[in-house]
């Protein structure tokens, strides 16, 4: 018996034996995925469907919340309609009681009104008597004092007379004084004036002095400095016929001559220097002399016109005080006339006051017992006003509450909906998916099997033919 020979296959046939494995034991896996898909479907339809049990039970629990919130809005109406009629009728007594009491107070006011207004009668009839008393008294007093103020009139115009007439005499004084004054200023400004032209004329005088002693001063240098040269001349002659010795002398001697004259020279020029300042000196005060008489003059002047207009205004014055105590008394006669008319007048608008008073009292408790019955009736039409409110406010809120409920309701079943749908779609989609790839992985292992097989055929044939020689080949 021939042995039977193992076949080496390829790396390409072993891969593709692996692959087939590996594809059969993934279609394994899918079809477990698969069925787990399903089983996921099943669950969420399941789970569906009890959310939309949950849902329906739900909207039933809210319906029958909606029927207990009606019956108790109704039980709340009931009770409010209740305590609004009771409101209604407390507010009736109480409106009934006050009308009574205010009746009864309007009652007793009119009748202290009548008793106050007969009092007011019977004092406004005393108070114009004693008027008329006091207006005859006042005549008699204001006459009086018309004759008295006519006296002090004239009394007092008599005084202003004389004083008019002593301020005139005083004035005339005055206006004397002042033109003495004015003569002696002006004397007294000429004398002045007088004064610092002889003082100008005196520096004049002794400035001309100083200079004529300058002058001296400058011949006398001139005529010693001519002695000295005439001298010098003559020693210098005597000492020509000196030796060298006595030369160096003269020429010291010269020297000295020489710086002696310069000497002499500098100090007069230093003394006509202060003369011209001197007389400078002398000139200026002598403007500021005539500039001070000058306004010496000038304030006495000022002081004479300040005087005239003091007297003036005096005057004036005194004729204006006159006038105003005139006028003042023929005020205050005025005023006391006034016055008397005035307090007539009160007294008449006093009475018809208290009487518009009384009237106005009894106006306003009528007003007030009308506001009181317009108040009970704006407040019942309030509350029925605020009741129909109340109710429509429930009847709002109860069917927003209604439609928001449903709202929510219907929200939450199409997103409950759509998830199931969303699931279910992602359940099919990865189901298609893994049969694709599990038909994908069957067509390659088919492939791979069908490759085998092939190989296998392969195999046997080159197994069923007879081997080829080896070299080397074996001997014949």
């Amino acid at each position: 018996m021939s042995k039977v020979q193992k076949i080496k296959l390829t790396a390409k046939e072993v891969r593709a034996v692996k692959n087939a494995i590996a594809a059969a034991k993934n279609l394994v896996l899918v079809n477990k995925t698969l069925a787990a898909a399903n089983q996921a479907v099943v669950l969420a339809k399941k789970e569906l469907e009890a959310k939309q049990k949950n849902a329906m039970l739900k909207e039933e629990a809210a319906n029958r919340a909606k029927i207990a919130q009606e019956a108790a809005l109704e039980k709340k109406a009931v009770a409010e309609q209740e305590m609004h009629d009771a409101q209604a009728a407390g507010d009736k007594y109480r409106a009934e009681t006050e009308a009574a009491e205010i009746a009864k107070k309007i009652a007793a006011q009119q009748a202290a009104e009548a008793k106050k207004a007969a009092a007011e009668q019977a004092k406004l009839r005393a108070q114009e008597t004693a008027a008329a008393k006091k207006r005859a008294a006042e005549a008699k007093k204001i006459a009086a004092q018309e004759a008295a103020a006519a006296k002090k009139i004239a009394a007092e115009q008599a005084k202003a007379r004389a004083q008019a007439l002593a301020a005139a005499k005083k004035i005339e004084a005055e206006e004397k004084k002042i033109a003495a004054q004015e003569a002696a200023a002006a004397k007294k400004i000429a004398a002045e004036q007088a004064k610092a032209k002889a003082l100008e004329m005196a520096a004049a005088k002794k400035a001309a002095a100083e200079q004529a002693k300058l002058q001296a001063q400058k011949l006398a240098a001139e005529k010693q400095a001519a002695a000295a040269a005439k001298k010098l001349a003559a020693q210098e002659a005597a000492a020509a016929r000196k030796a060298s010795a006595e030369q160096a002398k003269l020429v010291a001697q010269e020297a000295a001559a020489a710086k002696k004259a310069e000497a002499e020279a500098r100090k007069i020029a230093a003394q006509e220097a202060a003369a011209a300042k001197k007389m400078a000196a002398e000139q200026a005060k002598a403007r500021a002399l005539a500039e001070a008489a000058a306004r010496k003059a000038e304030a006495e002047a000022r002081k004479i016109a300040a005087q005239e207009a003091a007297a003036a205004k005096k005057v004036a014055a005194e004729q204006a005080k006159l006038k105003a105590q005139q006028e003042a008394a023929a005020k205050k006669a005025e005023a006391e006339a006034r016055k008397l008319a005035a307090q007539e007048a009160a007294a008449s608008k006093k009475a018809a006051a208290e009487e518009a008073k009384r009237k106005a009292q009894e106006e306003a408790i009528v007003k007030k017992a009308e506001a009181e019955a317009r108040k009970i009736a704006a407040q019942e039409a309030a509350a029925a006003r605020k009741a129909a409110a109340d109710e429509a406010r429930l009847k709002a809120q109860e069917a927003a509450a209604a439609r928001k409920a449903a709202a929510e309701q219907a929200k939450l079943a199409a997103q409950e909906l759509a998830a199931a749908k969303k699931a279910e779609a992602e359940a099919r989609k990865l189901a298609a998916a893994q049969a694709k790839a599990i038909a994908q992985e069957a067509a390659a292992a088919r492939k791979a099997a069908a490759a085998i097989k092939k190989a296998e055929v392969e195999a046997k044939k080159a197994a069923s033919a007879p081997p080829e020689p080896v070299w080397p080949f074996p001997a014949e």
